[in-house]
């Protein structure tokens, strides 16, 4: 804001110079919020009326301010085109007095479209900010990249329309989506950023899991335009029925970019059902989607997969929440120690966090060793919300290559060592593969010509223990 600040005079100045041939496209207009809010908002077709519409908006309120004196100079030298003689003549002063007011004039008008621009942009951010399901936002560790290359995909006018960020549960895809979203808070590109959630179940630290009221069903189809139109403030687009509601609602996306995030896809009434209606909704608009399902077999969705943190930023992420929750002989813990933690948990953020947090009570070797043998019900329910969805969708040969991945090695292994290990022929354990990847259980590594397969640290510790259980109860 502040470098806006300093080259703002002089674009206005530009920009009034040129009124009558437009604003050139080295003007800073594309980056304020109040400009791109006109184009929203009010019948200006084109970039150049909107800031045309915005720089008379300000001459009104300098006028109001000064009294009329400094905005009628500007009128009559740049609106009118009067040269500063016929100006000054017309005002009874001198030349050189025009030149002073008018640069005083330009400094003061410059001043105004900043503080239109600060107080737009703030209370867009608390709007916007309202919306998002993460209060306050964690620091994040070891997604800076993942991060920048997903906050430029959803700028980049060439990227896809409709964007996936891919990953187990507790991997942080909301977070990053969070991440994403409050880096473009500001931004002109999108008119709006609407964020609505399709969460079925929920895991809180210190609550264990929780699930949504009984009655409120899946997202559907109907029920995500509706939060659209809400969001958006389309509220004359209720009154349609849905075939109609779908088609204004489409308009309004089509004429300017929006951006729809849409957390826990997998979770819809029929998510595979819904995203060819997402995808008719798209361009210059866009939709922003976490899931636990890998879509790369949908056909336009860019899939950004999510993996665990390495060690560093396991520990890095430990010791920060440690400071934070004021456990202070954890934070000071030696690397080997807290080395433990991953070496079971994996770099799974909500993992990590849940581990910490019973540190408060436990011993650093008992919460490693419950988590190792699943016992207690803040991690059976850990447990239960990372996988149990995931696990309920495999078939028989799902689950059998997926028992046997603890085996191969941490750095993945190739289909001939799965095959061996698991006793399916090719055709069943390719087939299991495919479902495997595309819940994000198991990862793919390697090459275009020699592809790996392997499993995150917690998924090995799940498998171990948790699922014997889950089949002989089941």
């Amino acid at each position: 804001m502040n470098s806006l600040l300093k080259v703002l005079p002089e674009a206005v100045h530009t920009a009034l110079r040129r009124w009558h041939t437009g604003p050139q496209e080295d003007l800073p207009w594309s980056e304020m919020l109040i400009v791109a809010q006109h184009l929203t908002e009010s019948p200006a077709p084109t970039p150049d009326l909107a800031v045309k519409e915005v720089l008379l908006e300000a001459l009104n309120v300098l006028e109001e301010r000064a009294g009329g004196g400094a905005a009628q100079i500007l009128r009559l030298r740049f609106l009118h085109g009067l040269t500063a003689a016929a100006t000054a003549r017309r005002l009874n002063l001198s030349e050189d007095m025009v030149y002073k007011r008018q640069r005083t004039a330009i400094q003061d008008l410059a001043h105004i479209l900043w503080q239109a621009e600060v107080e737009t942009r703030s209370i867009r951010e608390r709007r916007i900010a309202e919306r998002l399901e993460i209060r306050e936002p964690p620091r994040l560790f070891g997604v800076d990249d993942k991060l920048a290359e997903l906050t430029a995909a959803l700028v980049t006018e060439s990227s896809a329309w409709l964007v996936a960020v891919v990953g187990i549960g507790g991997i942080g895809k909301t977070s990053l989506a969070d991440a994403a979203v409050r880096a473009l808070l500001v931004s002109p590109a999108y008119a709006d950023i609407a964020w609505i959630s399709a969460r079925q179940e929920r895991f809180v630290l210190w609550d264990g899991l929780q699930e949504r009221s009984e009655g409120i069903p899946a997202l559907t189809v109907e029920a995500l335009l509706d939060a659209i139109i809400e969001q958006f403030g389309f509220r004359e687009l209720t009154k349609f029925p849905l075939s109609r509601r779908r088609e204004h609602l489409r308009a309004r996306l089509k004429a300017q970019p929006y951006l729809v995030v849409v957390d826990n896809l997998e979770t819809a009434a029929d998510y595979r059902a819904l995203v060819p209606d997402l995808q008719g909704l798209v361009n210059p608009s866009r939709f922003l989607l976490t899931c636990r399902h890998s879509m790369h077999d949908f056909p336009g969705i860019l899939n950004l997969s999510l993996d665990e943190l390495s060690g560093a930023d396991s520990l890095a992420l430990l010791r920060h929440e440690a400071g934070e929750r004021g456990l202070v002989d954890v934070a000071a813990a030696p690397d080997e120690s807290l080395s433990q933690v991953h070496e079971v948990a994996g770099g799974n953020p909500l993992a990590l966090k849940l581990l910490l947090g019973q540190m408060h009570t436990l011993s650093l070797r008992r919460v490693v060793d419950d988590l190792r043998q699943a016992r207690g019900r803040r991690v059976e329910e850990l447990y239960h919300f990372i996988y149990w969805r995931s696990w309920q969708l495999l078939d028989d040969q799902g689950r059998r290559v997926l028992a046997i991945m603890p085996l191969v090695a941490e750095s993945g292994g190739g289909l001939d060592q799965i095959a061996a290990l698991c006793e399916l022929d090719y055709r069943e354990m390719t087939a299991a593969l495919k479902q495997l990847v595309a819940l994000c259980l198991v990862n793919v590594q390697g090459t275009l010509e020699a592809r790996r397969y392997s499993i995150h640290r917690l998924t090995e510790t799940f498998l171990l223990e948790q699922v014997l259980r889950w089949q002989e109860t089941s």
